[in-house]
């Protein structure tokens, strides 16, 4: 009998995903506990055919996403959070000890392009973590620029599209970084 991680008192019962993949999710708050074992198993049954898989829909809106840490259901220890794109403020609860991810409501959906596509579990390497947080970095540096030079922001970012395919990109860049 695990509990909910979000409301630590529901009981969570037996759902199923997709296809031959099952979990467990709380009535109240409508999170779901998947087991990355479990995952891996559907993936290697899917990858024999055996389960029809359909290209998912993309969500439009974004799910809530719980704030604070929360107890894995199984062991109770504290859960890891792991983001799944620099497009998206989700993050996905990860219990390294027990391999169970806490996904909060509308997040299935989001990640179903990953669980269909067997990238799933590649949210949960440093890899992918660093892939993000690069994206985070540059759509801050963009948004910065943006700021900064308002109108002309347009104008920079036709350049930098026309230095792209230049041949003489790097002594246009050391022409433009020298002092007058």
């Amino acid at each position: 009998m695990a509990l909910c991680p979000q409301c630590d008192h529901s009981i969570l019962v037996h759902t199923l995903l997709t296809d031959g993949l099952a979990g467990y999710s709380c009535g109240k708050c409508l999170g779901t506990l998947v087991s990355l074992v479990a995952y891996r198993a559907w993936r290697e049954h899917a990858a024999r055919g055996a389960i029809r898989e359909t290209p998912p829909a993309t969500p439009d809106a974004d799910a809530a996403d719980s704030i604070g840490a929360k107890k894995c259901p199984k062991c109770r220890s504290l859960m890891s959070k792991y983001r799944i794109s620099s497009d998206k403020v989700n993050r996905l609860d990860y219990c390294p000890h027990c391999e169970e991810i806490w996904l909060d409501e509308g997040e299935w959906e989001l990640v179903e392009g990953l669980v269909a596509s067997g990238e799933f579990t590649k949210v949960f390497t440093q890899a992918w973590q660093y892939a993000v947080r690069t994206g985070l970095t540059s759509a801050m540096e963009e948004q910065r620029l943006r700021e900064l030079l308002g109108a002309d922001y347009g104008r920079v970012a036709q350049f930098a599209e026309w230095l792209q395919s230049q041949e003489a990109k790097p002594e246009i860049l050391a022409r433009l970084a020298r002092r007058r």
